[in-house]
């Protein structure tokens, strides 16, 4: 399913949900005004198909995702975002309905947390939907969760816009406010069994070749004299090549800029190779480093990475500072 077919799925989904709940309503048991039952942005569900782009904050963090030829993607990267958040969170603005007016004293905002985001307390999420045109389909700062309204969802604190009036309504709307939640960071899975060999290339140029068999990882017993290698370490490099994981992605440098710095390569029994270097741009070893992964006979991992670049949890990122001295231990006297 393309990312327009299930925006519009979503939508047709609202207006069943929203007749569900006019009738529900209806029976007597809503609260005494006008605004119960209704959704909380009225013709949403037909125009959740426009939705081009969206903006979300929370605090320090921001994202703008946007339409590129069909495909969502991360604004600042270009990369795919998962479809799943995206899905659950126009969904979840579309059928998103009204239970009771709250209050509309803009003091009391962030009691509700839906004060006005940057403010230093009860600041909420912004989310803003825009259609192609870059006009605002829906604008809603979403706070604190009710978790005694009933329903599948539950319910939440909002306002539209800059609208002082606040709601509870019936959805859940809480986007992922960090950069990995919007994307499937799993770039690859092996067994380690297949797993036939790696090479680390350290900070200096030294290279220590290792040689893979039954998912463990061996060193030339050339490289080790007095010294036998230290098992954890060498497996938490086949670890790191059996569930390749990413923490952020951004757009590639130019070719002219990827100066090499340490690199990992991995060997595959289907003759893959996959081959993780940090480029410059990288800011030491204690901060975010950036990697590029190059695979070759594997066309789906190298589609997938090309023009990108990737940095990775600090455990992983620290194997790219490793020496022989910590891929050994002193033989024991």
């Amino acid at each position: 399913m393309n990312q327009k077919s299930f925006l519009m799925l979503g939508g047709a989904t609202a207006l069943s949900l929203v007749a569900a709940g006019a009738t529900l309503f209806g029976s007597g048991n809503a609260p005494a005004f006008a605004e119960a039952g209704e959704p909380l942005f009225p013709g949403l569900s037909e125009a959740s198909a426009d939705v081009a782009s969206l903006e979300i904050r929370e605090g320090d963090f921001a994202i703008t995702i946007e339409s590129r030829d069909g495909v969502f993607v991360d604004a600042a990267s270009g990369f795919p975002v998962d479809p799943d958040p995206l899905r659950d969170l126009v969904s979840g603005m579309t059928m998103a309905t009204i239970a009771e007016a709250k209050t509309a004293d803009p003091a009391r905002h962030a009691d509700l947390q839906l004060a006005a985001i940057g403010d230093d307390e009860g600041a909420g999420s912004e989310i803003i939907l825009r259609d192609g045109d870059g006009d605002t389909l829906a604008h809603v700062i979403a706070g604190q969760r009710d978790f005694t309204l009933g329903g599948v969802t539950g319910g939440q604190y909002v306002r539209r816009g800059d609208e002082d009036a606040t709601w509870l309504v019936h959805a859940r709307l809480d986007p992922p406010i960090s950069r990995a939640g919007w994307f499937d960071t799993r770039l690859m899975e092996v067994d380690a069994v297949e797993l036939t060999g790696a090479t680390l290339t350290t900070e200096d140029g030294s290279v220590i070749a290792m040689s893979g068999a039954d998912g463990t990882l061996t060193i030339d017993q050339l490289l080790m004299t007095g010294r036998v290698p230290a098992e954890n370490q060498l497996n938490r490099i086949v670890r790191l090549f059996e569930t390749l994981d990413f923490a952020d992605v951004r757009a590639g440098m130019a070719s002219g800029s990827e100066a090499a710095g340490p690199a990992l390569q991995a060997s595959l029994e289907d003759g893959t190779t996959i081959t993780l270097t940090q480029v410059s741009g990288s800011d030491g070893a204690d901060e975010t480093r950036w990697f590029r992964i190059d695979a070759s006979g594997n066309t789906e991992l190298a589609a997938t990475t090309a023009g990108f670049e990737f940095s990775m949890s600090s455990s992983d990122a620290e194997v790219f500072s490793w020496t022989l001295d910590d891929l050994t231990e002193e033989t024991a006297s």
